[in-house]
């Protein structure tokens, strides 16, 4: 009886075991599909059609396109900083300030020692040509600003009377006539301190600096300068 019993129990074991398996196979989700076969047996598969990137043509380098796309055009200068001011070419930079300081150290051996007795007798300034039909009579006090007066003539003729010169330009236009034109500065007083320090500037009708001389004069002395227009 005992015998007969286990050998049902393990023939219903045997049955129900691929009943089980089958059943948690059928819940996976998983599969996979063969790779189609040609006519020979082998893989028919398809291969991506990647193409390289094309690139400029050696014969038009500026085309400014690339598989269909615009691109920037490789000659612009990218690397170019904007600027207000002109540029000047040096090969050194320190060639700037040289030349800078070469201007600066001429003015200062133009310019008198303020603090020295001013001339006593008529300065000539000097003669410079232009073509410009008018000019820009602008002067200062280069010194301290200590109160010097200064009267201004043209041929002879009193066109400013009496002027007093501060630590900035004032100026005057003055039309020119063919040949020579000019121009005398009359020291007033010699201010607090003396001697009568001015600096003068003449530049023609672009801006551009004609002359640029200085004085030191005592009370009633002048200094002249001539302008000539070819």
């Amino acid at each position: 009886m005992q015998k007969s019993l286990f050998t049902y129990t393990f023939v219903l074991l045997v049955g129900v075991i691929p009943v089980f398996a089958q059943v948690t196979d059928s819940n996976t989700t998983s599969f996979s599909i063969p790779a189609a076969s040609n006519s020979d047996g082998e893989n028919n598969e398809t291969p991506l059609d990647i193409k390289p990137l094309e690139k400029p043509s050696l014969s038009n380098s500026n085309s400014g396109r690339i598989n269909g796309m615009s691109v920037p055009n490789s000659s612009s200068n990218s690397n170019s900083e904007f600027s207000m001011f002109e540029k000047e070419n040096y090969g050194n930079p320190g060639e700037i300030y040289e030349k800078r300081m070469a201007r600066v150290s001429k003015d200062l051996e133009k310019r008198p020692d303020e603090r020295v007795s001013g001339k006593t007798t008529d300065q000539y300034l000097g003669d410079f040509k232009t073509k410009s039909n008018s000019v820009t009579v602008a002067y200062r006090d280069y010194g301290g600003v200590d109160g010097d007066r200064i009267r201004v003539f043209v041929e002879g003729d009193i066109v400013k009377p009496n002027v007093l010169l501060g630590g900035t330009f004032s100026s005057f236009k003055l039309d020119l006539v063919t040949g020579f034109n000019k121009i005398d500065f009359k020291a007033l007083n010699q201010g607090e301190v003396g001697p009568n320090t001015a600096e003068l500037l003449v530049l023609d009708e672009d801006g551009n600096i004609l002359a640029s001389e200085y004085w030191a004069l005592a009370t009633g002395v002048k200094a002249t300068i001539i302008l000539v227009k070819e």
